[in-house]
């Protein structure tokens, strides 16, 4: 369920693929490219921006314009429905969506859920803002707020039907990672203090992980449902199975969001290496593997069969294209026809969504849907 912050880093970071002299890809016969429909009634000038995709097909993302964002919710099938002023940022397997509002200017978000045709506003009692970012199985959404714009921040838990406070505040928390156990992982800075954790929070209470190297704020991105964890420090990419901490990389980043990370603990993202972002996976409990990609790459999401999605882009920034790798063989998925293309998500049945370009350069909000005979192994 990644959301924008995902997507504006993939963006910045998207560099350079040579598309004709790449031997370790093949030509992408796997998936159908299909443009995300607009939704009836909505200005036909709006574009179209996914952010999620859960195992029964459904797609959630945003329509940006001229006019207030929407949220909106594509079937399988491509129908496309409005679900009301804001951004619909995560979808659970349910076919909950977590979305937020905001009057446009800073520290005003509020959040809210939507099922079934009812949205239900969810922002704790006497917040000024609240920042929610992921959804569970179960409903379960952590958050952080704060009671006025730029107050000390807190944590919450929103179980379905009441809040559960975290004991977490500081000047700034991040409350991001959740599995279906409720199991939270979350961080607090305090700037006056220069202190800086790393949180688990089970049942309400929150304990310290074992500090990693680097300096300033911890990111957790994702949680599995071991209670694996893993988080970005600056440049510094973490893993805590258990009490034990693994430093993955000093040089590079997790993808955000919690396909960073898959069930077998498996944790994908990039790293620096003679100036260059390298796409890499990092295996639970193995060596990090280059994914083979020549020029600059990011891998943004990995599922549970451990396909790696990414995006790569031509030595002189004029395309970028997204690619899958799947049992160490690279395949690049296609464009609308036009130069660039970037992934955001990609579910446990292989169904892609993201970005592209047609013909003209016109970014349009995009599925890549699997053929059939691809999914067997």
């Amino acid at each position: 369920m990644p959301d924008l912050r995902a997507s504006l880093a993939v963006l910045a970071l998207a560099t350079a693929l040579p598309l004709a002299t790449t031997p370790a890809a093949v030509a992408s016969a796997t998936h159908v490219i299909a443009e995300l429909p607009g939704v009836a009634g909505l200005p036909g000038t709006l574009s179209y921006y996914p952010t999620g995709v859960n195992d029964l097909g459904q797609v959630v993302g945003s329509a940006q314009g001229d006019a207030p964002t929407r949220a909106v919710l594509w079937s399988p099938r491509g129908g496309a429905t409005d679900l009301g002023p804001g951004l619909a940022g995560a979808i659970n397997q349910g076919g909950q969506v977590l979305g937020l509002t905001s009057d446009g200017v800073p520290d005003t978000q509020r959040p809210w859920v939507w099922f079934g045709g009812q949205r239900r506003a969810i922002s704790p009692p006497g917040a000024a803002w609240a920042l929610a970012q992921v959804i569970n199985d179960d409903g379960s959404v952590p958050m952080s707020y704060a009671t006025s714009a730029r107050g000390e921040q807190h944590a919450t838990v929103w179980d379905g039907e009441r809040h559960l406070e975290l004991p977490v505040a500081g000047d700034h928390v991040s409350t991001y990672a959740i599995n279906n156990a409720g199991v939270v992982a979350a961080s607090y800075a305090s700037a006056s203090f220069q202190e800086f954790a790393a949180l688990r929070c089970t049942d309400g209470v929150c304990t310290k992980l074992a500090p990693g190297p680097g300096y300033g704020t911890y990111d957790p991105e994702a949680i599995n449902e071991a209670g694996v964890i893993v988080a970005n420090r600056g440049m510094v990419s973490l893993r805590w199975d258990g009490e034990e901490l693994t430093v993955l990389s000093e040089s590079g980043r997790l993808a955000h969001g919690e396909q960073s990370l898959n069930e077998r603990g498996d944790a994908v993202g990039w790293v620096l290496e003679n100036g260059m972002s390298r796409a890499v996976l990092w295996p639970a409990g193995g060596k990090q593997v280059d994914l083979g990609l020549p020029g600059n790459s990011v891998a943004t999401a990995i599922n549970d069969r451990g396909d790696v999605i990414g995006h790569a882009s031509s030595p002189d920034y004029s395309s970028t294209r997204v690619f899958l790798w799947r049992d160490g063989q690279l395949t690049y998925l296609d464009s609308l026809g036009g130069a660039y293309s970037t992934p955001v998500a990609i579910n446990n049945h292989g169904v892609v969504v993201g970005r592209s370009t047609t013909a003209d350069g016109t970014w349009k909000g995009v599925r890549w849907t699997p053929v059939a005979t691809t999914l067997s192994r």
